[in-house]
């Protein structure tokens, strides 16, 4: 007699294994988001803000400005009367929370100060009123940025600069 035997072999269940393996050595890492690549999204997210604000300042002929809170960690676009605007895309306020689910984890604002107020002031013509210096962190990692008043770009400098 003889028995009809189905299934797989030792060695056929290991070759599947080890493509499994290799899969996810690939896909794992591409998956994870360095704390580098969370603060560029951050600095992003905080360039478009500014650009937003100097632009409303210049068209609109009134101050705008962008207001952070390392406490409550947002930051908003905000009106002469520090009221956050409204964004035509959310059809929301133009505030940005680092806890949301849209934004990176673990990130903050470790600090942020123009002038003497942690608020990025753009006059009717669109010109910032105060250079600006902001602490981001995530994770291990530290991005300083300072904002001049002659490019309104948030640049990276070195935190021994300081």
């Amino acid at each position: 007699m003889k028995r009809n035997q189905s299934g797989h072999t030792i060695l056929e269940l290991l070759v599947v294994v080890a493509v499994l393996i290799v899969l996810a050595a690939i896909v794992l890492p591409s998956a994870t988001v360095g704390d580098d690549r969370k603060l560029d999204t951050l600095q992003l997210a905080l360039q478009d803000a500014i650009d937003h604000s100097q632009a409303l300042s210049y068209h609109e002929g009134a101050p705008y400005g962008v207001r952070f809170s390392t406490v409550g960690q947002w930051f908003a676009v905000v009106n002469e009367v520090g009221v956050p605007i409204d964004d035509r895309l959310s059809h929301g306020d133009y505030l940005i929370r680092l806890k949301s689910p849209d934004m990176p984890k673990n990130c903050s604002i470790e600090h942020a100060m123009f002038g003497a107020r942690p608020l990025a002031v753009f006059d009717s013509k669109g010109i910032l009123m105060h250079s600006g210096q902001i602490r981001l962190r995530s994770g291990d990692t530290q991005r300083w940025l300072i904002c001049d008043t002659a490019t309104n770009r948030l640049v990276e400098v070195p935190p021994d600069s300081f």
